[in-house]
């Protein structure tokens, strides 16, 4: 993906690429957006939360956070849509019963939580304007702007 963003951005000099453990990575400087896709559910609550105490102070004023990952349903009602979801998904997705059940095993390394958690631990972070602007079963895209 990263290839690809410098394809297409080959023209803009202003942009920086960072290939780190965002978690102990040591910045240099601040950003004005930071864009987190399918990683945060992978680390605990706590770490989620000083992990967005990090990135609101990385960023510069008016500076915004893309979040897209998955959540936990806030139910287990919901919860169970959701695995059934993407469930059926998988097994329609014509990969192999081996690639399959590999999907299957990475899913055990997730540590997701419910969307609002996230929305209150942005908010409590700093963030304002924190909302999520796009969500299809437990897949969410989450916009915080720093003020």
């Amino acid at each position: 993906m990263l290839d690809q963003a410098r394809i297409r951005f080959k023209e803009e000099d202003h942009i920086d690429y960072v290939i780190s453990n965002y978690a102990e990575h040591k910045f240099e400087y601040s950003f004005d957006i930071v864009v987190s896709s399918l990683s945060i559910h992978h680390i605990t609550d706590e770490e989620k939360k000083k992990m967005f105490d990090k990135i609101y102070s990385l960023l510069n004023a008016d500076g915004i956070f893309i979040n897209a990952d998955q959540v936990l349903g806030h139910t287990s009602f919901i919860d169970s849509l959701y695995k059934n979801d993407w469930k059926n998904k998988i097994n329609r997705s014509g990969l192999t019963i081996s690639e399959i059940d590999a999907a299957h095993e990475r899913t055990k390394l997730d540590k997701m939580t419910t969307l609002n958690n996230q929305i209150n631990w942005l908010k409590s972070s700093g963030f304002k304007d924190v909302d999520c602007i796009y969500k299809y079963f437990n897949f969410v895209v989450l916009f915080a702007r720093k003020d």
